[in-house]
C-alpha cells in the first residue's frame, strides 16, 4: 500500500477515534479510592467463569465456597463489546487490557483500524503503561502464548487467529514473563534473540531467579486437564513463581493471570472439567490473595471476560448446559479491598476495570488515554 494512502487512512481513523471517545468519561466506579495507593496489581480473568459456573464448581466438587469470594467486595461488570451486549476473548479481554471497547474478534487494535497500516495508532495496555515508570509486568495462562485474553496485552493485531504475528509482537513486548501452552512460532532460538530465557518444565520454571525475563512453553494439553505428564506446573504454581519474580522490581508490578480452560470446557459442555479448572483457577487467587494480605501494597482484583455454556441447575440437584456458545450476562468481579473504587453490589462497566487498575497505580489521564472515553 503506497505511503500516501497508509497516511490518509491513519489520519482518517485518527478522526474517527477522536469522535469515538477521547472527549470525557462518565464512570459508574466510586471515588472511594486514592490514586497511587497500590504499588503491585494483580488481575486474575477466569475465561468463561460467570457466577453459575462457580456455583456449579462449588455444588460438584463440594465447596463451601472459593477463594475469590472471600474478598470484601463482590461487584459484577458487564460483558459489552463495541456497539454489541455481547463478546469474545479478544474484545472481553482487550476491554480488561486496555481500557476501551472493539469489536469482536480483535486483539487491542481500535475498532475501525484497517489492516496493515503502520501508521495507525494502536491503544496503550496496562502492560505498557506499567513499563513507562519502569515497573514489571508479566502474563500467565493455561491457553497457548499466543491466545486471544492475554494476547491483549501484548500483541495488537487486527484478528485473535493471527498466531504468527501475535508470537512476533510478543517477542519485542518487553513483558517480563509470558507463560503458557506451546505457541508454533515460538522457540528457543527466537526468545533467546529478544533476550528471553525459554522455559518448557515446572523445574525449568522454578529455577528461574528474581528479576529474570522469560518466556514459558508448557504442555497445553497437560494443563487444559491439570496433568503433569511433561513436568508441567499449575495455574496456582505458575502464580506463585511469577509473584515471586516480578516482586524483585523495586518499582512495583503488574500481572495478569488466566484461567482459560474453563472457557475451553465449556463450549465442550464438559462440566467435570470446567469444574475442575474453575477449582485450579480458585487456587491461583487464593495465592495471590495470600500474598496481597501479607505483603500490603497489592490490590487483586478477580474477574471474567465472559460466561459459557449457560450452566443452570438441572432440577434434579445437579448442572446442566444449556448451549455451548458465551453467554449474554454480566460476571462478577470480585476485589481484594474496599479502598480501590470498587463497591459491593457495583454494576460497572468492563473496560472500567483497567481504567481503575490504572488510576490506584497513580496513573493519570494523559499518560493512560482510555480514562478519557465515553461510550
Amino acid at each position: 500500500m503506497p505511503d500516501i494512502i497508509k497516511k490518509l487512512i491513519a489520519g482518517a481513523v485518527a478522526v474517527i477515534m477522536a469522535l469515538y471517545g477521547f472527549v470525557g468519561m462518565s464512570s459508574n466506579v466510586s471515588d472511594n479510592y486514592t490514586e497511587g495507593k497500590y504499588k503491585n496489581v494483580i488481575l486474575m480473568i477466569g475465561d468463561g467463569m460467570g457466577d453459575n459456573t462457580i456455583e456449579a464448581t462449588k455444588a460438584l466438587r463440594g465447596h463451601s465456597s472459593l477463594a475469590m469470594e472471600n474478598t470484601p467486595v463482590k461487584s459484577h461488570s458487564d460483558i459489552d463489546s463495541f456497539l454489541i451486549p455481547a463478546t469474545d476473548s479478544a474484545a472481553g479481554g482487550t476491554a480488561l487490557a486496555c481500557g476501551i471497547r472493539v469489536w469482536i474478534n480483535s486483539v487491542a487494535v481500535y475498532p475501525f483500524a484497517p489492516i496493515n497500516v503502520d501508521d495507525t495508532p494502536v491503544p496503550l495496555t496496562l502492560n505498557e503503561l506499567v513499563k513507562t515508570r519502569g515497573m514489571a509486568s508479566g502474563v500467565v495462562t493455561t491457553d497457548k502464548t499466543a491466545g486471544a485474553t492475554h494476547s491483549d496485552l501484548s500483541a495488537p493485531v487486527i484478528a485473535r487467529g493471527l498466531e504468527e504475528d501475535i508470537s512476533a509482537d510478543q517477542l519485542v513486548s518487553g513483558i517480563d514473563l509470558i507463560w503458557g501452552g506451546a505457541s508454533e512460532s515460538i522457540n528457543e532460538e527466537n526468545t533467546a534473540a529478544n533476550g528471553y530465557t525459554y522455559v518448557d518444565s515446572e523445574t525449568d520454571m522454578n529455577a528461574l531467579k528474581p528479576g529474570s525475563k522469560s518466556f514459558a512453553q508448557f504442555s497445553f494439553d497437560d494443563m487444559k486437564y491439570v496433568k503433569n505428564n511433561h513436568d508441567t506446573p499449575t495455574i496456582e504454581e505458575m502464580t506463585k513463581k511469577a509473584i515471586e519474580i516480578l516482586d524483585a522490581d523495586e518499582d512495583g508490578f503488574f500481572l495478569m493471570v488466566e484461567g482459560a480452560c474453563i472457557d475451553k470446557h465449556a463450549h465442550s459442555n464438559d462440566m467435570d472439567n470446567v469444574t475442575l479448572s474453575t477449582e485450579e483457577f480458585a487456587k491461583a487467587v487464593g495465592a495471590a490473595l495470600d500474598f496481597a494480605e501479607k505483603d500490603g501494597e497489592t490490590l487483586v482484583i478477580i474477574t471474567a471476560d465472559h460466561a459459557t455454556g449457560g450452566i443452570q441447575p438441572d432440577g434434579n440437584g445437579g448442572w446442566k448446559f444449556t448451549h455451548d456458545t458465551h453467554d449474554i450476562i454480566d460476571v462478577p468481579v470480585y476485589v481484594s479491598a474496599t479502598d480501590a473504587g470498587f463497591s459491593n453490589g457495583d454494576n460497572i462497566k468492563n473496560r472500567e476495570i483497567a481504567v481503575q487498575i490504572a488510576r490506584v497505580l497513580g496513573f493519570g489521564k494523559d499518560e493512560f488515554p482510555a480514562q478519557k472515553i465515553v461510550d
